[in-house]
Order: structure tokens, then C-alpha cells, then sequence
């Protein structure tokens, strides 16, 4: 039976380090991660040809956004600022407006940058033409990833991956830190000896405040964009991830003076450390946000005990090794309590946090969610063998299965630092849809491909033996939702016939340009996306085209 046992921790621990891998792989993976400030509107529209200068840019969001820091830029030819003018904000927080003096013709780029309410920065940028100039470059895409927001923290690479691993230890030492300071003062924790207890303490808190200014450093650019260090003043005192940055400092420093002097102060002083992250990031975006943050506080909390009993776990095994057992024994319980409370709060957390829960399969976030999930699991399964470790009092093979259970804590903590900085809801990414026709090409794109304002543009490629099209046609057509019966009829999109600025790069074909810009999505859903061609000839061609809103 002890082989048995042995070969399963052995297997555990396999697991635990494939799972490990995939989360780091996953967190490579990420080429844009979005935030929950999406770009909703532009005018004037990304990419299109402009008769007459603008008066100014405004920028719409879905979401109230962060006033401390943002900005727009519009940049000419010669890469100069045109204005120095500063972006305001709207009266709802829900857009931001750059005036502009007169324009010459020519080819611009605006590019923005703001930060949105749960702490992520979001930017981007798009050419702008104006007049008799060369055209924006489109290269089939029409706003695409420029037109709309990128999510400029942790995207690829080298730099994403110190920046998840950054907000991992964070959350490790910061889970560890409370949670120790529950344990101490147990019946267990009380055994061992002050200066035993004193000193895990003093370095748990030097793990957090290491990790706490490795986040803000690795995670201060991102924020203030190209604003500089003359924005941080700004960041730190005018956004709630600076604020709470400041809050965890202080509270992080203070500990350095109270933790220890009194129980009820060091449950107080890790309260309000697990308060202020959950009063800072997604929670503080969705509705109801008292529901959100309690939930989020109360998740925090389980979590807490649970890691901060594996933290207590091996104090006592390297100083107390005779009550190991007996400490894991009193844990179980505890543990079991925190993985339901754990359970709970994260399924209030993802109702909330997504429209609907088949969303999950979409996302990243929701993909490595089920990743954390599955390894929950494997927690729970490696509990009951501990459990039936001890009781039959098989302590080398109870040994090995809390370092399976600690190797399982550490890779959720490896999951949720990355899954702080993807964003629950799928994104709305623009779209860029091409047809290859027997004597008609089509290209549709829409931009950003939200319920909202939209740029639709349709650019129709004809055989030149042909005359242009006799009529060009984009409907839209929702689904109904399954507890409705009524469909909606198509909405129809008027398209205007633009005069073509852009080189005709299919030899053998005339090219034509159809535009408009209108709230013709007004809804989330599943809709279908029609495009009707009839050419000289009479013939029509129809396509379709699926996708979501969220």
C-alpha cells in the first residue's frame, strides 16, 4: 500500500509540473490581452479620407475610464506633434476630446492612451488623411489591432513574461503574508518558539514588500504610456491602481511596526490588505460592484487560509517536525472549509463577470480558469490521500503529499497572475473579411466591431471587360436569443460609393469603395453579416458572414 501511495504522489507531481508548463506557455501565448475599456467610437473614423480638417478627435469607451492619466496625440508626416493642446475628458468618464488647430492636407496618426477603471492600460493609434494627400495606408485592414485598443502590459514575449511573473509572486506573498498571520495564532502556531515565529514573519513581510515593488516597476510604464515620469505624480494620486499602490506600500511599511504586538491587530492589518486589492481591478468594473468586491474580498480571504496553512505547514515541519502530522490533520479541516468558500466566490465572481457562462470557452481567461479549475481538483484529490495518509500515520508518504499540495499552490498562484491582467468578457476584435468571387472579389471590414458606432467599409473588385456595380448591399441580421421566438428583421446599412484614393493592387479588375459610419450594431448577439453584389451583367453575388458582439 505504501508503493501505492508513493507512485501517486510520484504522479501528482508529474502533473503538477506539466500543468506548470502549460500555465507559463499560456502565459507567452498572449499577443493582445484586452482590457475592459474598449474603444467604441471615433471621430473622425480611423482610417478614412477626410475632405476638410477635423475640429478634433473624441474617443468613445464602453466604460468609465481613469482620470490621472491620458492622452491623445495627432502626429504628422515628419512624426511632429501637431497641438499641444491636452486631451479633456468627458462629463461621464466615457471619452476623451483633443481640439485641433486647422490642418493641413495630409497624412496623420492619432494615437491615445488611457487607463481603464480596474487598473489596465489601453492604447493604440490610427492614420488619418486629410484632403488631396496619399492616402492612409490600408493594407486590408481598416482599423484592425490600430484602429482599435492594445492592451499595452504583458502582450509577448520576454517583458509579458517577467510582468505575469511579477503579479504571480505578488499574489504568492501577499496570500502567504495574511494567511500566515491567521495561522500564528493558532493552537499550532502558538508552539513555536517566538523567535521561530517572529522571524517568518519579519521575512514574509520582506517577501511581499519585494514583490509589491517589483509589480510597480515592472507594470509603471506600461501605465503611464509615453506621458513619462512627469505623469507619475498623476498615476500614483489620480488612479485607483496608484492609489492602491500606495495603500499596500503604506500598510506594507507599517507592518514593519505593528505586526506582532496584538492578535487583533495583525487580523485587522491583513484585512485591510486583502481589502484594497479587492477594492482594485476587475471587481471594481462589474455591476453590482459592492456584490463584485465582497465576493472577490471573500475569495481572497479563503485563499488566504489556504495558503497561508501550506506556509504554517512548513514552519512547523522544519521547527516542530513531531507535530507536523498533527498540524496537517487540524489543516485538512480548515482547508476544506476555504476550497468551498473558494468555490462559491469564484462562481459569484465569473457570473458576474461574464454576459453569459458559455463565454467561458472564448477567452483566455476563460480557458486558464478551467485550467485553475482542474487544478482544484487535483487539490482536492490530494487532500483525501493526505487524509488517508495520516490516519493509517504513513508520515514520509504524508510528507511527500504536502509537497504535492504546496507544488499545486504554487501553479493556481502561477494562473491567477496571469489571469489579472486578461480581461473575463471576449473581446470584439475588428473584422476583415475577404471573398474570392469567379468574376467579383469582395472585402468587407468593420471597425471596432462593437454594439455602438461602426466603420463599415465594402471594397467590390470587378473584371475591367465589366462596367461598376449596378447596386452594392450590407445587411445585418441578428439571431434570436434561445428564450426568444421573434427574429429581428436585417438591419440595413447604407453604403456611399467613396472615390478611390487607394492603388488597385489586383491586375485584370476595377476596384470600387463603398463607406458608412453609423450605429447600425446596435445590439450584443450573435449576428449575421450580409453582402450583396449585383454587377452589370444582373448577376448577384451574396455572402455571409457569422460573428458575435459581446
Amino acid at each position: 500500500m505504501k508503493g501505492k501511495v508513493v507512485k501517486t504522489a510520484r504522479r501528482a507531481l508529474f502533473t503538477a509540473g506539466l500543468l506548470c508548463l502549460l500555465v507559463i506557455l499560456g502565459g507567452l501565448f498572449p499577443r493582445e490581452a484586452f482590457a475592459h475599456a474598449i474603444l467604441t467610437g471615433t471621430d473622425p473614423a480611423p482610417n478614412s479620407t477626410l475632405a476638410q480638417a477635423p475640429e478634433q478627435i473624441q474617443l468613445t469607451f464602453n466604460e468609465p475610464l481613469e482620470e490621472g492619466v491620458y492622452y491623445i496625440r495627432v502626429l504628422d508626416q515628419s512624426g511632429a506633434k501637431v497641438t499641444d493642446n491636452a486631451a479633456t475628458m468627458t462629463k461621464d468618464r466615457t471619452g476623451i476630446v483633443l481640439q485641433l488647430p486647422k490642418l493641413d492636407d495630409g497624412l496623420y496618426v492619432v494615437s491615445y492612451h488611457v487607463i481603464s477603471g480596474d487598473g489596465h492600460p489601453v492604447g493604440g493609434s490610427y492614420p488619418l488623411t486629410v484632403g488631396n494627400a496619399a492616402p492612409a495606408a490600408q493594407n486590408g485592414n481598416t482599423g484592425g489591432t490600430t484602429a482599435g485598443h492594445n492592451h499595452n502590459l504583458g502582450s509577448s514575449g520576454v517583458d509579458g513574461l517577467i510582468q505575469y511573473a511579477a503579479r504571480g509572486l505578488w499574489y504568492a506573498a501577499m496570500l502567504a503574508l495574511t494567511g500566515w498571520l491567521l495561522w500564528r495564532r493558532s493552537e499550532f502556531g502558538r508552539k513555536l518558539p517566538q523567535e521561530v515565529s517572529a522571524k517568518w514573519t519579519l521575512n514574509l513581510q520582506r517577501f511581499y514588500l519585494v514583490a509589491l515593488l517589483f509589480v510597480i516597476l515592472t507594470h509603471v510604464e506600461a501605465l503611464l504610456g509615453d506621458g513619462g515620469l512627469s505623469q507619475l505624480g498623476s498615476l500614483l494620486t489620480g488612479t485607483g491602481i496608484g492609489i492602491s499602490w500606495l495603500a499596500a506600500l503604506g500598510l506594507s511599511l507599517s507592518g514593519f511596526v505593528l505586526l506582532g504586538r496584538a492578535a487583533w491587530l495583525d487580523y485587522a492589518w491583513a484585512a485591510a490588505l486583502l481589502a484594497v486589492k479587492a477594492l482594485s481591478g476587475h471587481a471594481v468594473t462589474f455591476p453590482p460592484v459592492s456584490a463584485s468586491v465582497a465576493a472577490d474580498f471573500i475569495h481572497l480571504g479563503a485563499a488566504a487560509v489556504w495558503v497561508g496553512g501550506l506556509t504554517a505547514a512548513a514552519a512547523v515541519y522544519r521547527n516542530r517536525r513531531e507535530e507536523f502530522t498533527s498540524f496537517l490533520g487540524r489543516f485538512s479541516g480548515a482547508a476544506l472549509g476555504s476550497i468551498i468558500a473558494l468555490t462559491v466566490s469564484g462562481v459569484v465572481l465569473t457570473l458576474l463577470f461574464l454576459p453569459s457562462l458559455d463565454m467561458i470557452i472564448y477567452t483566455q481567461w476563460g480557458i486558464l480558469m478551467l485550467v485553475k479549475v482542474g487544478v482544484v481538483v487535483l487539490v482536492v484529490g490530494t487532500a483525501a490521500f493526505l487524509r488517508y495518509t495520516m490516519k493509517n500515520k504513513r508520515d514520509k508518504a504524508t510528507a511527500k503529499l504536502y509537497k504535492v499540495d504546496f507544488s499545486f499552490m504554487l501553479i493556481i498562484l502561477a494562473v491567477v497572475g496571469v489571469l489579472t491582467y486578461l480581461s473575463p468578457a471576449p473581446p470584439n476584435e475588428p473584422l476583415n473579411w475577404h471573398e474570392m468571387g469567379k468574376s467579383v472579389h469582395m472585402t468587407a471590414e468593420v471597425s471596432p466591431k462593437a454594439p455602438g458606432t461602426n466603420t463599415f467599409k465594402v471594397t467590390v473588385w470587378v473584371l475591367d471587360t465589366m462596367g461598376p456595380p449596378k447596386h452594392v448591399q450590407m445587411n445585418a441580421q441578428y439571431e434570436p436569443k434561445e428564450e426568444e421566438e421573434a427574429t429581428l428583421a436585417p438591419i440595413q446599412i447604407p453604403l456611399e460609393l467613396q472615390e478611390n484614393q487607394e492603388e488597385n493592387w489586383l491586375e485584370g479588375y476595377n476596384m470600387y469603395t463603398y463607406y458608412t459610419q453609423g450605429p447600425y450594431l446596435p445590439l450584443p448577439g450573435k449576428c449575421t453579416l450580409e453582402v450583396r453584389i449585383m454587377d452589370s451583367n444582373d448577376d448577384e453575388a451574396v455572402y455571409k458572414k457569422e460573428f458575435r458582439l459581446y
